[in-house]
């Protein structure tokens, strides 16, 4: 497992309004420094707690590794960079119930919630290359003339086996 998490402090405040994190980063419900917002701890750790909940959808739906989500770059890894920050929006609202509004929390997070779904059932999210180039399925093999040309038991026997083109693929 990755020890950082895929997104930092200032994707976070570049995504979300920086009052509005930083006040729900605090204890004292006074306003944080604008400057303190990025790496305020509870901004860190909830970043941290939404990157573990990708890498164990990740891990669930066994389509990618921890190398390769580490590994993205460009706009695969500013999705991914999206996907925590949601996240670890609705992290930072739990932690202030008089501020949370459930509609908020499922509207801020739902693309998030929608991706860690996806990512659980093995979709490839990211475009990874050999992602795709895995899921291409090959029905390449024997035609049916080729099976009748091998005069074998189940060709000389036809009245007893089952014929060859109801036993292989259509279209071969």
């Amino acid at each position: 497992m990755s020890d950082k998490a895929y997104a930092t402090g200032a994707d976070l405040i570049a995504r979300y309004d920086i009052d509005l994190v930083g006040d729900l980063a605090t204890d004292d419900r006074e306003t944080q420094d604008r400057d303190l917002v990025a790496t305020s701890p509870k901004v860190l750790v909830a970043l941290e707690d939404a990157s573990g909940e990708v890498e164990s959808s990740l891990l669930a739906g066994g389509k990618y590794t921890v190398a390769q989500l580490a590994g993205l770059s460009g706009l695969a890894r500013s999705h991914l960079k999206a996907i925590v920050c949601g996240l670890a929006m609705a992290r930072l609202y739990q932690r202030r119930p008089e501020a949370a509004d459930g509609e908020m929390i499922d509207r801020l997070t739902k693309d998030s919630r929608d991706a860690l779904l996806a990512i659980r059932r093995g979709e490839n999210v990211f475009g990874l290359q050999e992602e795709i180039a895995a899921s291409v399925i090959s029905t390449g093999g024997p035609s049916v003339v080729d099976y009748e040309n091998r005069n074998d038991l189940t060709t000389r026997m036809s009245r007893y086996f089952p014929t060859y083109d109801s036993r292989i693929p259509r279209g071969q």
